[in-house]
Formats: structure tokens, sequence, C-alpha cells
């Protein structure tokens, strides 16, 4: 650190300046006023109690010595000690606002080095600063705060880089499977060619899907949300583009909404709608029903997608919304589905300020609630 950047010093010289205007100022207006006080002295005519005749001696001195050259020589020695005393005084109050400035910097000063000395692994450990209630205090607490957040980053970056890499490994395996059997076999007939292209056609969809939503997991925060989506609008265009799923599977859609919009991006609201929809109808029993409501609640629009499906334990009902965690991880995969679909559909409403949870639906299965702010007319 350069000698200058120092706040110690800074702030010390910053005081220095102001001490010396002052003491400068002291001493100029306490040296005016004894110049005026001795002029008004020197002005005041001395009147005799009795006239004694003064008798002068030829040749000799005069035993009255003039007053105005014994008040000039007093004006120079005060001058002389008030200069004297204001820098005394100046060189020791900066010599005490240097040290003082220096305690009280001092825990700052520990707080710096603690930062320093803070690598990834050890963001949770507390900072030892002593709970003072000052500023630095304050300062302390909030960079503890912020790193148990970014402790907590790094922790989901890991398990997230891990699972990311097992859920890309097992789609390619299965292509490296496939591939060595068909070049192993030579069997290039029609129904074996066509069998071979299908699960290359299947794993590199697959792969296709969370390379998608893995982008758009990363880039939600560059999409302009200023759309104002009619809630009913979106039902209607979720529910007919879920339509062919839920003639496969028999499943029955009713969809009802309170008049309502929200301020946000169509896109994204239509992304987490449909992710939601697509859950109740795959994981749903076939010829079951999937309701989709939308009320206005207070301030908030509430969105809640109700199925039929298996109730998720409620120890697992937060765990559900992190990237690649499934209930059931066979019969996803089965159905194909990538484990992002509901960390998507989280990280959409909390862009939009608002929050997603899963709780029992009364008349048996999952209940998915979507709370989101309405616009403002």
């Amino acid at each position: 650190m350069k000698p200058f950047r120092s706040l110690r010093l800074r702030i010390t010289l910053l005081c220095a300046l102001l001490l010396t205007l002052c003491c400068a100022a002291l001493a100029v207006t306490s040296n005016l006023s004894a110049i005026q006080l001795a002029d008004t002295i020197t002005a005041v005519p001395l009147e005799p109690a009795q006239s004694v005749p003064s008798t002068v001696i030829d040749g000799q001195p005069s035993l009255i010595a003039p007053a105005a050259p014994a008040i000039q020589q007093a004006q120079r020695i005060f001058h002389t000690q008030s200069l004297l005393a204001t820098a005394a005084i100046l060189a020791i109050g900066l010599l005490l606002i240097y040290l003082l400035v220096g305690h009280a910097l001092a825990p700052l000063k520990d707080l710096n080095t603690q930062i320093q000395r803070r690598t990834a692994k050890d963001l949770n450990q507390p900072l030892s600063i002593p709970d003072r209630g000052d500023e630095v205090t304050q300062l302390a607490q909030s960079f503890q705060e912020l790193s148990q957040r970014l402790s907590r980053a790094f922790v989901m970056q890991r398990s997230f880089s891990q699972n990311a890499a097992h859920e890309f490994r097992t789609p390619l395996a299965v292509l490296k499977t496939q591939i060595g059997l068909f070049r192993k076999k030579q069997d290039f007939a029609p129904q074996t060619t066509g069998a071979f292209l299908d699960i290359l056609e299947s794993e590199v969809d697959r792969l296709s899907g969370m390379v998608d939503s893995l982008l758009k997991l990363t880039n939600l925060e560059q999409v302009p949300r200023t759309d104002q989506v009619k809630l009913q609008e979106l039902l209607d265009q979720v529910a007919e583009d879920m339509s062919p799923l839920a003639s496969i599977k028999g499943s029955v859609l009713l969809a009802d909404s309170a008049p309502g919009t929200i301020t946000g991006s169509r896109e994204l609201l239509r992304r987490a709608l449909f992710n939601l929809v697509e859950n109740a109808v795959k994981y749903g029993p076939e010829g079951g029903q999937v309701r989709i409501c939308a009320e206005l609640d207070g301030t908030d629009m509430v969105i809640s997608v109700a199925d039929q499906g298996p109730c998720i334990p409620p120890e697992l009902r937060e765990r559900i919304f992190e990237p690649f965690f499934r209930v059931d991880t066979a019969r996803s995969r089965e159905l194909g589905g990538t484990g992002l679909g509901l960390a998507l559909v989280r990280a959409i409403a909390e862009v939009h300020g608002g929050s997603v949870w899963v709780e029992e639906h009364q008349a048996g299965g999952n209940r998915f609630v979507l709370r989101l702010p309405a616009a403002q007319p």
C-alpha cells in the first residue's frame, strides 16, 4: 500500500488541516485582540492625583521612560509566545490524532487481515471481531453473511456440476454402448438399423433437452420481463399444448382462471406452467384428472396445478426443486425427464419476484402452487 493511500494517514492529515486552521484562526484573533487592547491602553490619558512639578536636570536622562516602547516589546513577546504555544499544541494534537485514529481503525485493519486469509474452504468460519455495535462490526457482519451465501453457492455449484456430469455421462454411455454393439454385430438390416437409430435419437433428444434447460437456467436474468400476460390466455395456451400428451394417457385437463394479469416474460411463464402441467400428466395415472386454477390473493396471483399421482413425501417436497433431483430416478428417466424441469420453474418464479412450492392435495395427489405478483393497474 502506498503511504498516502493509508486511511489512517489521510484522516490524520485531514484533521491536521482542520486543527491548523483552527489554531491559526485562534492565534490571529488573540494577537489582533492584544494589539487593540495595547493601543487602547496607550491612548488612555493619565491624570495625576496631584500636580507635581517635574524637575529635569540638564544633561541627565529622564526618570520616566516612554510607555510605547515597553508596550511594543510586550506585544512582540506575546506574538512569539502565542506562535510557540500554537505550534506546540498543534504538534501534540497531531500526535494524539494519529494515535487515536490508529486505535479506532485497528478493528478495521484486523478485519482486513482476516479477510485476506480467507479461502473458499473456510468461508463459514466466523470473524473474530469484537461486537462494539459500530460500523466496523456491521461491516464484519455483512461480510460474514456474504461469505455464508458464497459458501452455499459454492456447495450448490459443486453439487450441480457433479450431478450434471453424471446426467450427461448416462446418455453418452448408452450412445457409446449402442454404437459399439452396432459396429460389432455388423447387422445392417433395416429393422436393426431402425431400432439403433431410434435409440440414438432418443438419447440425443435427452441430451438436447438437458442442454436447453441448462441454457434457460443460466440466461433467465437477461430475458425481458415487460409483457402483460393474461392468465386465462396463458392457461388456455398451456392446456392446448398439453392436449396431445393428455390424450395419449387419457388424462382430463380442467382449467379455471379468475381475471388477472402478470407483468413478466410470456415465454418464461408459459414454460413454468407447462412444466408443472407436463409433470402432472406424466406422473399421474392413466385416465386421471389434472386441474389448473388461477385466482387473485391480495396483490398476488396464485396458480395451482393439482394431480392424482403418488404423493411426494414431506421431507422431499423442498428437494424436488433442486437441479437433477428426482423422487423416482428410474421412472423419471423412463419418462424422458431431465431433472431440471422443477428447478427451472423455481428459477422463473424467483426471477419474477414469486415463489413455488408443493403440498398434498385434499382429494389425493399433489398440488403445485405458483405465486406471482399481479400486475398493478
